[in-house]
């Protein structure tokens, strides 16, 4: 162990000698893979991944560092999940500085998704991939995706299915919101988390049917090139079997004029609104 920790130690000062304190932080391109820093760790791993740890979080927190210099960060965090592969904190750490300081969102959501392969069971970890690919990639079915898995590790906290069905609404995939807000409302003995779910999946339901009535209305104008007059309309030609009340009992509404539908049970539609537009809500 001494040996290996000497070695580290001497390594990263001739590195940083040879090359200068300016361009220090690039010393971490230039220690070895994490696999064969395994088989010369001789046992000590975990010894070896937090003196690496230490260096990046050193690099990390030094005012002089440039955007630039974040381009090693993922080789460092590959090298340390490698040696510790259950070393949670760097894979949720370094996933924030990739995306947040670094601006590497696929190289977050890699560093991520090797948490996830490595069984580290946080919730925190899928969590973020799917925040990365809502927030910065916009792909709200991957997100979906993600935040459903997260549901499922221990640990998250009660709002998270309800984000989790808002994303898969917002995926144009409302059946699966409810299938996921139904799984949990069986599996679950807490009263008031019920009553959310059940809420919830009212405006699950509404949304589905709000869905629908969008498509019925895209495709009377594909045929006829105007809006209907009424939801009525779609019903007498054959577009829709019938119209139901929302599962408040409300009837859905039609403005002939803009095309939207909507329901007086609801004030707003069921979306999980982007930073660049609406403020993001998910606490419920």
């Amino acid at each position: 162990m001494v040996i290996v920790m000497v070695g580290i130690y001497q390594l990263q000062n001739f590195i940083d000698n040879r090359r200068g304190a300016e361009t220090s932080p690039r010393s971490l391109m230039y220690l070895l893979d994490g696999e064969a820093l395994k088989i010369a760790s001789v046992g000590y791993e975990h010894v070896v991944a937090d003196l690496v740890w230490l260096r990046a979080i050193q690099v990390w927190g030094d005012r002089q560092v440039t955007q630039d210099d974040y381009n090693w960060t993922y080789r460092a965090l590959d090298i340390v999940t490698t040696l510790d592969p259950k070393f949670a904190d760097a894979y949720l750490a370094g996933g924030l500085v990739l995306t947040i300081i670094a601006e590497h969102v696929d190289q977050s959501n890699k560093i991520l998704k090797k948490g996830i392969s490595s069984n580290v069971k946080d919730w925190k970890i899928p969590f973020f991939i799917g925040f990365n690919y809502f927030n910065f990639l916009r792909d709200y079915e991957a997100a979906a995706v993600y935040i459903e898995m997260a549901t499922k590790l221990p640990g998250h906290p009660p709002w998270l299915p309800l984000l989790a069905a808002r994303l898969h609404v917002q995926a144009n995939s409302p059946q699966v919101a409810l299938e996921l807000l139904g799984r949990i409302y069986e599996n679950t003995g807490d009263s008031s988390l019920k009553e959310k779910l059940e809420m919830r999946m009212k405006e699950v339901i509404i949304e589905q049917d709000l869905l629908a009535l969008e498509r019925a209305i895209d495709s009377y104008q594909r045929q006829f090139g105007v809006l209907p007059e009424s939801l009525e309309r779609l019903v007498e030609i054959g577009i829709l079997d019938d119209i139901r009340p929302d599962p408040f009992g409300a009837v859905y509404e039609f403005d002939s004029r803009s095309g939207e539908v909507s329901s007086r049970s609801t004030s707003d539609r069921m979306r999980v609104y982007h930073p660049s537009g609406k403020e993001l809500e998910y606490d419920d």
